[in-house]
């Protein structure tokens, strides 16, 4: 009558404000299991500790858990080797708490499990790096420790309303790019003495950094490289408190006279590094999301790395969206 007392991701249950998610998580190879983390505060992930075996534990038995980064570090060297620039990260200390590493399984129970409790807070994670909590069962008041399940690494993984980090999140954009005179905000590219408005279309990558903010780059610029994110990264936060007026456009391309009410938007850069982008809001043109469509429509100026200063209107509809309005 062994018992093997494992961890298992299949009973890994998030608590989203101290209520139970309806989401079952399977864990895969190498004992990894995903779990998605919203921004905006402490979340609390509850890790089952169950009884294998084909008769119930017959007494009271105390589990204890810990944490152990050579679980992380073999991950690292048997996945990547030498290619240390692909390591996963340990999930810092101070992005995560467990009150109590111990836990009591009971006799006679319908099913011989139960939850450990870990409060995580993805606030001020980077969205390029791969975050994993390593941890083990250290002990047990009685039975055996399954030896193949004994270790678990759960990777963290990050979202908003807008965008996650479990798959890459692409928008569709349509738009357009005019050359401008700095204070002035005159334009320099004329066409029959009107505005030379340059028309732009891109699919963009955006990464979610906050709880209503999206990091995104201008127009169709593209790059992975991590000190050009931060010299070209520009923020785009949702403010879902402060409603603006939008004139509804007819067929005609007028105005109908009739409004709809979208959440304001605001811009700015992502990091403050010298040679970084300077990132304006065009006051009475604002940013909005309308939240019905899932679209965002970006009114801004930026100057990058040039004399040249650009004002850009840019609609970015997600693609799953823009592909189910094809």
């Amino acid at each position: 009558k062994n018992h093997f007392l494992v961890i298992l991701a299949i009973y890994f249950l998030i608590f989203l404000t101290m209520a139970l998610s309806p989401y079952v998580i399977v864990s895969g190879e190498d004992n990894i299991f995903q779990r998605e983390f919203a921004f905006g505060g402490e979340e609390i992930g509850y890790l089952s500790v169950y009884a294998s075996g084909t008769t119930p534990i017959e007494k009271e038995v105390m589990v204890e858990l810990e944490r152990n980064e050579t679980v992380l570090s073999d991950y690292n060297q048997k996945r990547y080797g030498d290619n240390y620039k692909n390591y996963v990260l340990e999930l810092p200390d101070t992005h995560y708490k467990v009150d109590d590493w111990s836990i009591k399984l009971y006799p006679n129970a319908n099913s011989s499990y139960s939850l450990f409790p870990i409060k995580v807070n993805i606030d001020g994670l980077e969205p390029e790096d791969n975050y994993f909590l390593p941890l083990r069962i250290a002990s047990v008041s009685d039975y055996m420790i399954s030896s193949a399940r004994r270790n678990v690494l759960m990777q963290i993984l990050m979202k908003n309303d807008y965008a996650t980090t479990k798959e890459k999140s692409y928008y569709t954009m349509n738009g357009t790019r005019l050359r401008v005179a700095k204070d002035t905000w005159e334009p320099l590219d004329k066409k029959n003495n009107a505005p030379d408005y340059k028309p732009i279309n891109a699919t963009k990558l955006v990464a979610p950094v906050t709880e209503y903010g999206i990091r995104i780059l201008t127009g169709s610029t593209l790059t992975s490289d991590r000190k050009e994110l931060r010299k070209q990264g520009i923020v785009v936060t949702v403010h879902p408190e402060e409603m603006i007026d939008v004139p509804v456009i007819g067929s005609n391309g007028l105005p109908t006279g009739e409004y709809i009410q979208c959440q304001k938007v605001t811009l700015d850069k992502w990091y403050n590094v010298n040679g970084g982008i300077t990132v304006l809001n065009i006051e009475d043109t604002p940013s909005y999301y309308n939240p019905e469509k899932k679209e965002f429509t970006l009114n801004y100026r930026y100057n990058y790395n040039s004399n040249d200063w650009y004002e850009m209107k840019e609609v970015m509809s997600p693609v799953a969206i823009a592909n189910e309005n094809n």
